[in-house]
């Protein structure tokens, strides 16, 4: 669970460098490798391409934002709805505070996979908890719309990636 926590850190904070370096240095494809089991290839953008890519799909767009990252709002359609609250519960159960430097709600994916990562050797099931009721749900909601609307293919290739790696870890299902 450490390694999906921090792979799905890195997926959705928004792209700098060292993801653009982890991509072009196949580090990214490594860790995602170990986690599905078996080799893994992704598409390879310019630095430019992702970073618009993300903005598109998870921070503006003209269109509306196709996939908001924020794990409450695709359980409960809302922002700070009562999934906030319970994902901030088992946040606390765990021992973990949200940084006042953290400049975005404690339910964006690059938290949650950062306290999915913190949580997997003190509490597994707690990280185990968070990858089954707040990361696979968004993944079931939002991974059609980040396919397709992803001009890229990272970030579509990515999520469908996730969705079989927390199937085989948790068991909730794909669809």
């Amino acid at each position: 669970m450490e390694l999906l926590g921090w792979v799905v850190a890195g997926l959705f904070a928004p792209p700098g460098e060292a993801l653009f370096r982890e991509l072009q240095g196949g580090t990214l494809e490594e860790a995602l490798g170990e986690l599905k089991g078996t080799p893994v290839s992704l598409p390879h953008p310019s630095f430019p391409a992702l970073q618009e890519a993300y903005t598109a799909l998870f921070v503006t767009n003209p269109q509306g934002v196709p996939a908001p990252p924020y794990a409450g709002y695709a359980r409960d359609g809302v922002l700070l709805g009562p999934s906030h609250h319970a994902l901030l519960e088992i946040y606390r159960e765990g021992g973990l505070e949200v940084q006042e430097t953290w400049r975005d709600l404690p339910d964006h994916l690059a938290a949650l996979g950062e306290a999915i990562a913190l949580l997997a050797s003190r509490r597994p099931d707690l990280a185990e908890r968070l990858a089954r009721e707040f990361l696979h749900p968004w993944l079931k909601r939002f991974g059609e719309a980040v396919k397709a609307h992803d001009p890229t293919g990272f970030y579509a290739q990515a999520v469908e990636l996730l969705a079989e790696v927390i199937y085989a870890k948790t068991g909730v299902s794909q669809t």
